[in-house]
């Protein structure tokens, strides 16, 4: 006889499978979407690495060693979209269907139907950034290297647990503001400055840089570059490895909890469908 909890998960991971799947289904229900995120992405990376190419330093290694560090930036920022226009849009785009009262009426867990689509954003990034490294590979542009894979599949697996986390307040916030594209820019771009994506936040003006150091993201993404390509660490390695761990679980349970009070608030209000 299996146990209420055994049940319970059990029933969690059928409703996770089928909210995966059926965002997989409606995702390859329309080739020009498909076609437009697999084209896009790689594109905009091209773009943006021409400028690293011609703006490097032209001593030996540098432009090797800047195309490598502008490549891992590159994988935080496709990472970090799957939470924001992943989770917090899928949000918005069902208050603007009219679908999302019966979404949230459903008997099954909201929060488990919101990771469903998740997974598929998660998955298909997966794809595009692995053919897109084969591109660059395969062009003579990166000689891409991991000095020490274990910290860096932990590293991405905490990054993860985190914009899993942000992705729920993101969704949250989508709902009771009824709003999407100017907080998503706002916090798109201030991820992309802050948190030392693209550069080192050594570069960021010390009054800046204070507020980089609040920011959880920023020393996940300090540890997992760290991990690929040896870079110099923010803090000592022990400090910042209980900080990014600590501050992960956090965003978390932050997540969950914000989205379930923003839920429970919507229902009292009758406001889950409004738009």
């Amino acid at each position: 006889m299996s146990s209420p909890s055994t049940s319970q998960l059990g029933r969690l991971l059928t409703e996770f499978r089928a909210a995966f799947l059926k965002d997989l289904r409606a995702y390859i229900r329309y080739p020009a979407w498909i076609l437009g995120d697999f084209l896009s992405t790689p594109l905009w990376f091209f773009f943006f690495a021409l400028g690293v190419t011609l703006f490097t330093p032209t001593t030996p290694g540098a432009g090797e060693r800047g195309m490598s560090y502008f490549f891992f930036g590159f994988l935080f920022i496709v990472l970090f979209s799957t939470c924001v226009w992943g989770v917090g849009q899928s949000v918005r785009n069902e208050q603007e269907a009219g679908t999302l009262e019966q979404f949230f009426l459903s008997p099954s867990s909201r929060t488990t139907l919101i990771l469903g689509r998740w997974a598929r954003i998660f998955l298909t990034d997966m794809v595009i950034i692995g053919y897109t490294t084969l591109l660059v590979y395969l062009l003579g542009g990166l000689n891409l290297q991991l000095l020490d894979p274990t910290l860096f599949v932990f590293a991405l697996g905490v990054y993860e647990v985190s914009l899993i986390g942000f992705g729920l307040l993101m969704a949250g916030f989508t709902m009771k503001l009824k709003s999407f594209s100017s907080i998503s820019n706002l916090i798109f771009f201030g991820y992309m400055i802050l948190t030392g994506a693209l550069f080192p936040i050594t570069l960021i003006p010390i009054p800046v840089r204070y507020i980089s150091m609040l920011i959880p993201f920023t020393y996940l993404n300090d540890i997992m570059r760290h991990a690929a390509l040896g870079t110099t660490m923010i803090l000592p390695d022990v400090l910042e490895y209980s900080i990014g761990v600590f501050a992960s679980l956090l965003m978390l349970v932050v997540g969950f909890v914000a989205f379930n009070l923003t839920e429970k608030e919507a229902r009292i209000k009758g406001s889950i469908a409004t738009s």
